[in-house]
């Protein structure tokens, strides 16, 4: 955060009394292709288009020069996830499939269709979503992924949001 602070101009004193020297910006460089982009949103090279985009600190000298940060931390240019085959594609409206490529296109994770009935506001028999008796959409897929449409108390809502889900069960 006192990165953000210096590099808009305005001065920064920390509660702690730990304040930074100099101020990191950053660029996304292709290890593929070596090329550099700052659109730091970017998944994809926008040159070779793999995924091969890692986070590079820049530093700008005075006469504009830009000298890049390598890491020497091995880990950085992780094989992981290259080593297995890819799963097959899946079809329907949620559909859970990588992102491969920059202009893949993705299933729209609609509400189902009991769901928008639910909220529809202008209805003379609509229930506010907080209301003790409104009818709770709990056995469509899209009540199971909790896609919701932003309206309070739309969807299946769990009893507590703190409580912790089993994703390995013991089997005896």
């Amino acid at each position: 955060m006192q990165n953000v602070l210096l590099q808009m101009g305005l001065h920064v004193l920390a509660v702690n009394g730990l304040l930074i020297h100099h101020t990191r910006s950053y660029i996304l460089r292709c290890h593929g292709c070596f090329r550099t982009t700052s659109e730091m949103t970017r998944l994809f090279c926008p040159h070779c288009g793999n995924k091969t985009l890692k986070k590079v600190a820049v530093t700008v000298d005075s006469e504009g020069n830009l000298h890049m940060h390598f890491s020497r931390n091995p880990k950085v240019l992780n094989p992981r996830g290259l080593r297995y085959s890819l799963p097959l594609p899946q079809g329907g409206k949620h559909a859970s499939n990588p992102h491969l490529v920059d202009d893949q296109r993705f299933p729209q994770q609609r509400l189902s269709h009991k769901a928008k009935q639910k909220t529809s506001v202008f209805d003379p028999d609509y229930l506010a979503g907080a209301a003790p008796f409104v009818e709770n959409d709990i056995y469509s897929r899209a009540a199971h992924l909790q896609i919701r449409d932003g309206v309070v108390g739309a969807g299946r809502r769990r009893l507590n949001p703190n409580a912790s889900t089993k994703k390995f069960a013991r089997k005896r």
